[in-house]
């Protein structure tokens, strides 16, 4: 008995110790593989990248060691990536990366690890491969799972302006706000205009399409923003004012009137709001009125707007001193001493 217990933590022993050698040789094996591909980095750092600026037109040496090459390749792109000046550099990185990744990038949306995959998608926006459009469309469609894998090939098919970006955002509804936008910022103009004359489109895309032109200040779509002034949901109005203060703009005053006595106490903070952005003398009268109003916010925003007003420091006073409610004289005492910007 003793014997057999003795055979069993021997095999053990030395089965642990042949996993120990495996996980050691490995590492090494792993190291020397690193170490070979920073010193070829490092090597032709310079010289690449003076070829891929264009100030040579003899491309340094790269190794024949597919994987040295790939890893090689892969680290000097993703540098040279973000500093990036004109189309022409933009090309040759295009290039070298279509002749030399292709395959294996191909070979890894098909076989590769899901941190592969999804590392690999990254590379090919960032490098512009859009040889690899239809594979990445497949992969697209291949997909099961709604996580960040999906979320990354639609932003890759968005900057190749594939059209199954816009069937997506139209009929995916667990698309996020903020992510509609990273797809509109790479999607071409000419599907923002689909889009825009779309008259059913599906609120979550209407309102993420008005914020992002809000954000990116693009004045070739005020008209459209304005427009969505008298949409029938008020989330759609309240996007189209916002995204209107950060134009700092509307195209006729009269277009705010309705919402400074709206029943609804977020259009009139709004409207408070963008009447003190564009300081419009006309409506403190109003703003006045407002900053005695039911909602906290409504009251700061009017108080704010009366104090951008050409001559806000004295209609503040006023309001400190007179106003007949006393939660608008507090109000306009505190914004005396605050010292606020122009609200977003």
């Amino acid at each position: 008995m003793i014997t057999v217990i003795l055979w069993i933590s021997g095999s053990f022993l030395l089965l642990q110790i042949i996993v120990l050698m495996y996980l050691s040789f490995s590492k090494r094996k792993v190291n020397r593989h690193d170490q070979e591909v920073s010193r070829i980095y490092h090597q032709i750092l310079n010289s690449y990248l003076a070829y891929l600026h264009g100030e040579t037109e003899h491309e340094p040496t790269l190794p024949s060691d597919e994987q040295v090459r790939n890893k090689v390749l892969e680290r000097l792109l993703s540098g040279y990536v973000s500093n990036i000046k004109g189309a022409e550099n933009e090309q040759r990185m295009k290039e070298v990366a279509e002749r030399y990744l292709t395959d294996h990038y191909r070979h890894v949306l098909k076989k590769g690890s899901w941190a592969e995959r999804i590392n690999i998608l990254f590379f090919i926006e960032d490098y512009q491969m859009s040889v690899l459009q239809q594979e990445v469309k497949n992969h697209y469609l291949s997909l099961k799972e709604k996580d960040e894998e999906y979320r990354q090939a639609l932003r890759v098919l968005a900057t190749f302006g594939d059209d199954k970006v816009l069937e997506a955002l139209k009929n995916d509804q667990t698309l996020a706000v903020g992510f509609m936008k990273e797809c509109f910022r790479r999607l071409p103009e000419e599907f923002v205009e689909i889009l825009k004359k779309d008259p059913e489109l599906p609120t979550p895309v209407l309102l993420s399409v008005i914020s992002y032109f809000g954000e990116t200040g693009h004045y070739e779509h005020l008209p459209y923003v304005e427009s969505q002034l008298k949409h029938d949901e008020k989330e759609v109005r309240l996007k189209s004012l916002g995204a209107l203060c950060q134009y700092r703009y509307i195209s006729s005053a009269d277009r705010l009137l309705p919402f400074l006595t709206s029943d609804i106490w977020e259009e009139r903070m709004f409207a408070a709001r963008l009447a003190g952005i564009l300081q419009l003398t006309r409506y403190s009268t109003a703003l006045m009125e407002l900053a005695g109003d039911t909602s906290w916010w409504v009251r700061f925003a009017a108080c704010e707007a009366l104090k951008q007003l050409p001559d806000g420091e004295i209609l503040l006073t006023f309001a400190a001193e007179g106003h007949e409610d006393m939660y608008a004289r507090d109000m306009a005492k505190q914004l005396q001493t605050l010292r606020t910007g122009v609200s977003r």
